[in-house]
């Protein structure tokens, strides 16, 4: 199985490869949790982190043999006319890993929380060795001579890395239809998006493709794939996690999450990365929770506002029937209920445009600079997708001017934190739908359907996500519901910065309440 400089393109390794013959106290954060006897390799490879962190390090499954399984359904469910979750597949380092961190087991040592679990992470995340594109072929030979911080934080814990994921290019975008990489499926329909700009990852947590993965979100781009494809995905407060060695969109708005097929992952996954970086000067001190330790403290005797008023306008049927049933769950669990409105909504949209397409051009041009130090966006402007080059080279031959910049980062994102503090008084969380309407069609690029009209495909998905990201709340999507044609339905569950440890013990309780999630039939 060989690899060149230990990331291999996904296509040669699909069509070639062969798939090779601190502690975590996770029983005590699952209570009454039946772990069971291993089980065959498709229900192993749906299951948990907690899970198989337990196996593990009971020495019931090795790491080897983990990283195998996935590899043989990424040879079988992935690739080009496949659900195309991966861009790289690091198959012959992450089997080094797996056999390395298998000796240290045998000798009962463990490296870390995540001992032994193979992730995957969004192709805008830097890892040394191992071609990072960011979904363009501008840099599709490019290899990063450091990790990421959050790649170092989970090599430190003990993560195995998988491979790369498939990507909206640059991230600017949320429909994961790479036209460079070719499009990513949802893996609950072949012919529908898996949401963005964070899609690969998604899908290949929903597929059982990886153990758990990460994503970046900019305007909702690890919850829109995360809510489109039935599975968890966190966005914490900004500056809750480091950025150095990621492709940054906007320094204002930029958060890196993890995307999983429970709750409780994405906490251990947050704790994991959680903390300051030296390389970002935005990054906080604030002290990390332990996160898992609130996943008891659930939805009883809480507050709920629930923002009607344009987060739950014009929204699908479907998805409205969904939140219907969300909602009387959450009174039904002890939650009270409670109508509030958000102000200066009206201002979401421009001011999160002003803000990113300012940024972008400064943080796009560093970044090719790493990998050309002559680089430009003139220079490269012909290698943009059709897609993204409107508004990337656009922005550099025309930018936002910097009073406008100015107005929108001072005056208006402030007039929206107020909305929200306004709001959220006297409550201890937001819930919504994650976004107004199921998947859409492969090829509904510009525009979709909803209620009967033509709507704006990227403005419509991002509708109830994009505010929460200007502001820089802390988000969680769960999977809530299906719709009528079996697509995945989530909520959104919005809390106050830094209080990421309610966000969990809330969707938690709400997941294990629903039992709502149910695979995807490959």
């Amino acid at each position: 199985m060989k690899e060149n400089s230990k990331g291999m393109d996904r296509r040669t390794f699909v069509k070639s490869t062969i798939a090779a013959g601190a502690g975590m106290a996770l029983a005590a954060s699952m209570g009454g949790f039946a772990w069971g006897k291993p089980g065959s390799n498709e229900e192993i490879a749906e299951m948990s982190l907690q899970q198989l962190s337990h196996m593990i390090r009971k020495g019931e499954l090795t790491s080897r043999k983990l990283v195998e399984i996935y590899i043989g359904r990424i040879q079988k469910y992935d690739g080009p006319k496949g659900i195309n979750a991966y861009i790289t597949v690091a198959g012959e380092s992450a089997l080094k890993e797996a056999d390395e961190l298998d000796r240290m087991a045998k000798g009962n040592t463990f490296k870390g929380p995540l001992h032994g679990l193979p992730i995957a992470l969004k192709d805008n995340l830097d890892t040394k060795n191992m071609r990072t594109t960011g979904g363009s072929k501008i840099l599709a030979e490019w290899r990063p001579k450091q990790d990421a911080h959050v790649v170092e934080k989970l090599r430190n814990a003990g993560a195995i890395i998988l491979g790369k994921t498939n990507m909206h290019e640059f991230a600017f975008g949320i429909t994961t239809n790479n036209t460079n990489y070719g499009p990513t499926r949802n893996p609950y329909d072949f012919s529908r998006i898996p949401g963005g700009s964070s899609g690969g990852s998604a899908a290949a947590v929903a597929a059982a493709l990886c153990a758990g993965a990460f994503g970046t979100d900019t305007g909702g781009s690890v919850r829109i794939p995360a809510d489109l494809c039935g599975v968890v995905g966190l966005k914490p407060t900004l500056g809750r996690v480091g950025r150095g060695g990621m492709m940054y969109l906007s320094f204002t708005r930029d958060v890196i999450g993890p995307i999983t097929r429970t709750v409780a992952d994405s906490a251990i996954l947050l704790q994991a990365i959680a903390g300051p970086d030296k390389r970002d000067p935005e990054s906080s001190w604030n002290p990390v929770p332990d996160y898992l330790s609130y996943l008891k403290d659930g939805v009883r005797g809480k507050t709920f506002g629930i923002p009607k008023k344009t987060f739950f306008e014009g929204i699908h049927p479907d998805t409205q029937k969904v939140m219907d049933e969300t909602l009387k769950l959450v009174k039904n669990m002890g939650g009270i209920l409670k109508e509030v409105d958000v102000k200066h909504m009206d201002i979401a949209t421009p001011t999160g445009f002003n803000i990113v397409l300012a940024e972008c051009i400064y943080h796009i041009e560093s970044y090719l600079k790493d990998f050309d130090p002559d680089a430009t966006i003139e220079k490269y402007a012909q290698q943009f997708g059709p897609d993204v080059q409107p508004p990337i080279v656009g922005s550099k031959s025309k930018p936002v001017p910097g009073y406008v910049y100015a107005q929108s980062v001072r005056d208006d994102r402030n007039k929206m934190i107020a909305g929200f503090e306004e709001a959220m008084f006297g409550t201890d969380a937001l819930l919504l739908p994650t976004t107004p309407l199921p998947a859409c069609k492969i090829g509904d690029d510009m525009e979709t359907e909803l209620l009967g009209k033509k709507v704006n495909t990227f403005l419509t998905f991002i509708r109830n996500c994009d505010p929460i990201s200007v502001v820089g709340y802390p988000a969680i999507t769960v999977p809530a519901g299906y719709g009528s044609t079996g697509l995945p339905i989530g909520l959104q569950i919005v809390t106050r910065p830094w209080e990421e440890y309610k966000l969990v013990g809330i969707a938690h309780d709400f997941e294990q309440a629903s039992k709502i999630r149910k695979p995807p039939k490959l």
